[in-house]
């Protein structure tokens, strides 16, 4: 009987560890895209980037476009993301914003916002700079809980 009770011990340690582990990392993204604007004697200079956090995501997930522009004096970002999915999946995404200086502008205003891709959709997500100190956003994209 105690070796019974020990095995199923065992097992459900072996079943709740990569439970836990994978509820944990659903927090997080799953994938970034990123720009940063600088400006210096010859103009504008624009670069972007995307990590990957979360191979999950980013096998469904692509980031085709990153493309910035002012609005007045406001910082503009459009994000366009294709599925490579054949399938419906739930995303959650969320825009940060950053000063000159790297520093996050405002991060409590920041929520996450759920969306639904189809199978090989394209969709364009756009973000306002919440005030005109920002020079770069970071937008995060993650599987929805």
């Amino acid at each position: 009987m105690k070796k019974t009770k020990t095995m199923l011990m065992g097992f459900a340690v072996l079943i709740a560890l990569p439970l836990m582990i994978l509820s944990g990392c659903s927090s997080t993204s799953g994938i970034q895209g990123s720009s940063t604007i600088m400006e210096d004697g010859a103009g504008i200079q624009h670069s972007e980037y995307v990590i990957v956090n979360n191979p999950k995501v980013a096998r469904g997930l692509q980031i085709v476009d990153i493309a910035t522009q002012f609005k007045g004096n406001l910082l503009i970002a459009d994000v366009t993301l294709v599925s490579k999915y054949s399938d419906t999946e739930s995303y959650q995404y969320k825009f940060a914003w950053f000063d000159g200086d790297g520093i996050e502008i405002d991060s409590e205003a920041n929520a996450w916002t759920p969306f639904i891709m189809y199978g090989n959709e394209t969709k364009t997500f756009r973000g306002a700079a919440p005030n005109p100190s920002a020079k770069q956003f970071k937008i995060n994209i993650r599987l929805r809980n």
